[in-house]
């Protein structure tokens, strides 16, 4: 099977040759950790072989920021300590040189949306049809932002580049796109958010609406043109444990914006619409399945996730991710205990592909993580679970270890604390 017949299979549970191989993605500041335990440059560009990852495919630049960007300003500076509004216009405070590469750490003081006017000054940052959300520019913005995130990036294709390749490929074409809960957030603040739900429910139904127009709007021509697999819904909408608003209030202000969203990906021909949440998904899979979406990730299991509980039910719903992360810091039999209990799970039910739950963090030695790719590939293929043990040819590529990466110290050296941890 081609891995997009292969997604189809699972996405319909349906008789697959094998489980794809998909594994979860390292963080910059882990590929900059790895480095230093062995990882050549040969052997980072081209991470995607080296681990025989099964490869998917986008549409192109679909940039959801604002446009044009606000104003950066700084506020103050001390010593590595910087305080400042960014193009969102938020007001933050971040390290200047950042602990780790690729995983900034900052904190959010102040948001740009309070009250009506001050969601209309924002919303003209944000029309769905700004030429440059699609369109490729080779000018690079300045930005004070540490690492980029969220920041408009240069380059990129144009989704009218990419129809014939999408169409005529062999890999599952996706697309991920941050929806209504995440980008309030990004306009209120998660406090000023949950706040509003209260005190101002007017506004957060017209932000609601009004990001529901801009996804259907942003997507309509090229999800006409290209035959998209899979679409995901970033919210990161909640806790260990709880959901960061109530089920209620999904079903108030989320549900009929999301059966909207659900219904137009559906004519599109979207096969599994996905949502994107950190946290505990049992409250969120409770309120929006199966009318608004098919399915969540990642299922982190610090959280209190259990794929075989969400399994069992949820009938027919779609989960991916879900391979507990902390688990791979330490022995390779905790290791193994952990990986095999998800392929277990995996096989039984169907509609399931693990991975690991979130973004693999630089805590997580490249050696583990190099046993935990072999091992799953092994389980996707169908070894028997209890007794399969992997070669271990990939660690055998590495160069020596020079330093293995202690996260204390590294936020300790950028905030300028001392780094004992006691």
């Amino acid at each position: 099977m081609t891995p997009r017949e292969r997604f189809y299979a699972i996405a319909r549970r349906e008789p697959i040759d094998r489980l794809p191989y998909i594994f979860g993605g390292p963080r910059a500041s882990t590929f900059a950790a790895w480095r230093k335990q062995g990882l050549t440059d040969e052997l980072l560009r081209t991470w995607g072989s080296f681990t025989g990852a099964d490869g998917g495919m986008g549409v192109g630049k679909l940039y959801p920021g604002p446009l044009p960007p606000m104003p950066e300003r700084i506020i103050t500076e001390e010593g590595n300590v910087r305080t400042w509004v960014d193009e969102w216009g938020v007001t933050r405070m971040d390290a200047i040189e950042q602990p780790t590469e690729g995983f900034a750490t900052r904190k959010y003081l102040d948001f740009p949306v309070k009250d009506f006017e001050s969601f209309e000054r924002v919303r003209a940052h944000f029309h769905p049809h700004t030429p440059e959300r699609t369109t490729p520019v080779s000018e690079v913005i300045p930005t004070l932002n540490p690492d980029g995130y969220r920041h408009h990036q240069p380059g990129g294709v144009h989704w009218r580049e990419m129809v014939d390749r999408c169409n005529k490929g062999d890999a599952p074409v996706s697309v991920t796109i941050p929806s209504l809960y995440w980008t309030a957030r990004d306009w209120c603040g998660f406090e000023g958010l949950s706040v509003m739900f209260y005190d101002q429910p007017q506004l957060v139904h017209e932000m609601f609406e009004y990001w529901t127009w801009f996804i259907i709007e942003l997507l309509d021509e090229p999800l006409s043109h290209i035959k998209v697999d899979s679409v995901t819904l970033n919210e990161d909408m909640a806790y260990k444990k709880q959901a960061m608003i109530s089920p209620a209030h999904m079903r108030e202000f989320m549900l009929p914006r999301y059966k909207r969203l659900y219904a137009f990906l559906k004519e599109k021909g979207v096969e599994l619409v996905m949502m994107d949440s950190d946290g505990y998904n049992g409250q969120i899979l409770d309120a929006m399945f199966p009318e608004g979406i098919d399915g969540i990730e990642p299922i982190e299991i610090a959280a209190g996730n259990d794929p075989e509980e969400f399994l069992a039910t949820y009938p027919g719903v779609q989960i991916r991710g879900g391979v507990d992360k902390r688990e791979m810091r330490f022995g390779r039999e905790q290791l193994r205990a952990e990986v095999a209990k998800r392929y277990r799970t995996a096989w039984k039910y169907g509609g399931y592909v693990p991975y690991t739950d979130h973004g693999v963090p630089p805590d997580i030695p490249l050696r583990n993580f190099l046993y935990y790719v072999e091992l799953a590939r092994g389980f996707c293929d169908g070894e028997d679970i209890d007794t399969y043990e992997p070669p271990c040819e990939l660690e055998q590529q590495l160069g020596p270890i020079e330093e293995m990466f202690d996260p204390r110290s590294a936020t300790a050296r950028a905030y300028g604390m001392d780094d004992d941890p006691h």
